[in-house]
């Protein structure tokens, strides 16, 4: 058996029940220490849940409508459809589904309600990718009917526009767009294009969604905006575990400078990077006090260093080398840093658990009714990398002044 980790060990744990003013106080102090580490580690562990549970909500609630991966003109705002090959993107590992996209500003009208909203012209499998029915507050997932073609709209839109449900008769939805080409000013009404049509659903995913689109079969686009052989996107949906930037490089140096391969977090870039920095930033504001409450090892070590000095001469009269003692104090060290950190991985991973299974902490006003936790293999790594690295420091950076002072084994006084 390692004799330094056995000391160590001992002092411990077995010292708890020693008589001394000394002791108890060098047993107080290292009671401190380690709770101070779970209370760091459990925070660590409960706040980065929380942010990855957040992350998670709101990329589910931006996503449906952001596929996985985006391609758009680099210039422009359309592309033919002969610059790109759909049946290879197709081919390509892990690619699930895809759908042309036309999408543009136009004036949707109801009755006496007008709303400026944006048309997204889709193909039908859309409705699968965005998963339109789970979306779906009233009507059905189609963009089609006996009558012709339907609309699904966002539910503000419905609201604002108060729009009825297709009865198979009447198209009471009129939607206009500018004809390219035509100038407004002069032309008045010949300037717009206008499509009657009716509403098949509407659907709810956030607010910003719910306020601004219309979606619609791609024909219907077309025809509105005289777009016979262009789109304005394709949007690729994958396979769930692909790997987007895998994918998106593939299909970067598939289709050339002309066009642009964004993934939906690149489309999205400053929400995602916004999640991360103040991820980030609570984290470190935890190691700092990880930092703080290191000190407290410091005391107890020190305390111990004194308590032990006799312990410490009758080794080294047993031929105990100085690098052997101060191994003990290290162990020692380690040991109350994986102590408390056990502890407070353990009672982080409980709090989670408690939260998913009871929601202790309500979020009033949003979209869920409780804070949503997720936790995660590689933050629980990185939590406990962060903290034996805090321990580590708290034991090795003063311990060559301490062993100046306190571990002059072999010498008297």
């Amino acid at each position: 058996m390692d004799l330094p980790l056995l000391f160590a060990r001992r002092y411990l744990f077995a010292s708890r029940t020693a008589a001394g003013r000394s002791t108890n106080a060098i047993n107080i102090i290292t009671g401190i220490s380690i709770g101070v580490i779970a209370v760091v580690t459990a925070a660590m562990v409960a706040v980065l849940s929380t942010f990855n549970g957040i992350a998670g909500l709101v990329d589910s609630m931006y996503s449906p409508l952001d596929q996985d991966i985006t391609i758009t003109p680099v210039e422009g705002r359309t592309f033919p459809h002969s610059a790109l090959d759909t049946a290879a993107i197709a081919a390509l590992p892990g690619v699930r589904r895809m759908s042309r996209v036309i999408e543009e500003n136009v004036l949707l009208r109801s009755g006496g309600h007008q709303a400026v909203a944006v048309l997204k012209g889709v193909e039908p499998q859309y409705l699968a990718m965005c998963d339109m029915p789970r979306h779906l507050y009233a009507g059905r997932s189609t963009l089609a009917s006996r009558n012709g073609s339907t609309v699904l709209l966002g539910v503000g839109l419905k609201v604002d526009l108060d729009v009825p449900m297709d009865d198979g008769i009447f198209r009471p939805l009129t939607i206009s767009a500018p004809i390219r080409g035509r100038k407004l000013g002069t032309m008045q009404q010949r300037a717009f294009e206008h499509v009657e049509v009716a509403m098949s659903g509407f659907f709810s995913m956030n607010v910003e969604y719910d306020m601004k689109y219309a979606i619609a079969h791609i024909d219907l686009a077309r025809a509105l905006f005289r777009y016979d052989t262009v789109a304005s996107a394709l949007e690729v949906q994958l396979e769930p575990g692909t790997p987007m930037d895998r994918v998106a490089a593939e299909l970067r140096a598939m289709l050339g400078p002309d066009l642009l391969v964004r993934t939906r977090h690149q489309k999205n870039a400053l929400m995602y990077e916004t999640n991360r920095m103040e991820k980030r930033f609570v984290f470190l504001v935890l190691v700092f006090i990880g930092l703080i409450g290191a000190f407290n090892i410091i005391a107890s070590l020190t305390m111990l260093m004194i308590e032990k000095r006799n312990d410490m001469r009758t080794l080294a009269a047993l031929g105990a080398r100085p690098a052997t003692v101060r191994r003990i104090f290290r162990y020692e060290g380690l040991l109350i840093v994986a102590t408390g950190m056990v502890i407070g991985m353990g009672a982080g991973l409980l709090l989670c658990w408690a939260q998913q299974r009871f929601g202790l902490l309500k979020l009033e006003g949003s979209v869920v009714e409780n804070y949503p936790v997720v936790v995660q293999g590689p933050d629980l790594l990185l939590i406990a990398l962060t903290v034996m690295a805090i321990g580590a420091l708290a034991i090795i950076v003063p311990m060559r002044a301490m062993q100046r002072r306190f571990l002059r084994v072999g010498t008297g006084g």
